[in-house]
């Protein structure tokens, strides 16, 4: 049989995915089976950060949880460089939240002020508490609470708890396009894109996210150069499937053939994700798709799709309203229970928002 270790050691051999999530499950069984408590820490370590990375973050919750309760219960196996280093797992935790709209916003609330109390304890995360604010409450739609997070955010000092530079700055970009101003969002963008920043996910999200804010301000052949230099970099992959819906919902409007080729090579995995605000959003761009599709005269489009995609065909030949039908009852569904979780009335407003690119005036073609 074998142990814990060699099992992670041929995990972490393997690129992010399934198959690499599949070993690390199977060292946490080991250590647990071998009573190693230490050895099943260091395992959900991997757990949590190899389910991040393969867009299952419903397994790094759990994972993260044993550990957190097992490092305060064993505060001398470990030193202090360890709680920052779980600090940091805890940082991903509460991003993670945002997925499921299961969880009770007072459990959320609980884990930012947990995380509050033990980056203070540390002396450190100045910057990362209202910075983690203002993400919750730009997932709440609470325009008010995300000014008051992000003015406090700016003026506190980076430290080791700190995001990347590039994802604070792509951050930032959110934080415009959310309170609506699509001007601010392009020129952080800009910004990003001159200083060349880069990350794991940054500019991979960056050329998506920018996408809808392009088209509303008419600015088509910068949209079109985003999508052309973002496509690549995340098609395919199923821890980018927010940016592939922001290039869905820009071929919807642009090229319906290519949104459709888009769609079926993606749709799959949004149908299977456990992190309902990703699923919410290809949803989101799926309703554009087929409302774009109605009203270019379309009623049937052929697709190879998933044989576990809701309404699959053997034949591959599907009705365009019964598609939009499907997308816009599993937005509005979703949104409704995103926002009933929140308080507030905000992803059933991006619902009307994403529809509203199908009657953005296209450019004059001369």
């Amino acid at each position: 049989m074998s142990t814990a270790q060699d099992l992670l050691e041929r995990a972490e051999a393997l690129p992010h995915g399934p198959e690499r999530l599949a070993l690390v499950d199977e060292a946490v069984r080991a250590a647990d089976l071998a009573q190693d408590g230490e050895a099943g820490y260091e395992a959900r370590k991997e757990l949590i950060y190899s389910a991040t990375y393969a867009g299952q973050s419903e397994k790094m919750l759990v994972a993260f949880a044993w550990c957190r309760t097992y490092l305060d219960a064993h505060p001398d196996e470990f030193g202090a460089w360890e709680q920052r280093a779980l600090t940091w797992f805890h940082k991903w935790v509460l991003i993670a939240t945002h997925h499921f709209p299961q969880i009770p916003l007072e459990r959320v609330r609980d884990l930012h002020a947990d995380y509050a109390r033990r980056v203070q304890a540390l002396g450190m995360g100045a910057g990362t508490v209202p910075y983690f604010r203002m993400c919750l409450a730009i997932h709440r739609g609470d325009h008010e609470d995300a000014r008051v997070a992000f003015n406090l955010w700016q003026f506190a000092r980076r430290d080791s708890l700190s995001d990347c530079p590039a994802c604070e700055a792509q951050a930032i970009a959110d934080y415009h396009e959310f309170l609506g101003d699509d001007e601010g969002c392009v020129a952080q963008v800009q910004r990003m894109i001159d200083r060349h920043m880069t990350c794991s996910h940054i500019p991979h999200a960056t050329h998506g996210m920018v996408l809808p804010a392009l088209l509303r301000l008419g600015r088509w052949d910068d949209a079109r150069h985003h999508h052309e230099q973002g496509q690549s970099m995340v098609a395919g992959d199923p821890d980018h499937l927010t940016p592939q819906a922001r290039h869905l919902e820009y071929l919807s409007v642009t090229d319906l053939d290519a949104a459709v080729a888009w769609y079926a090579r993606h749709v799959g995995w949004a149908e299977r994700t456990s992190e309902l605000d990703d699923r919410l959003d290809f949803h989101l761009a799926g309703a554009l798709l087929f409302q774009e599709l109605e009203r270019a005269g379309h009623t049937q489009v052929t697709l190879a799709l998933p044989q576990d995609v809701p309404g699959h065909r053997p034949d591959g030949l599907y009705d365009v309203s019964e598609r939009h039908a499907h997308h816009a009852a599993q937005a509005s569904d979703l949104a409704r229970r995103f926002d009933e979780r929140n308080g507030l009335q905000h992803h059933l407003y991006r619902l009307e928002r994403t529809l509203a690119l199908g009657t953005l005036p296209r450019p004059t073609l001369t």
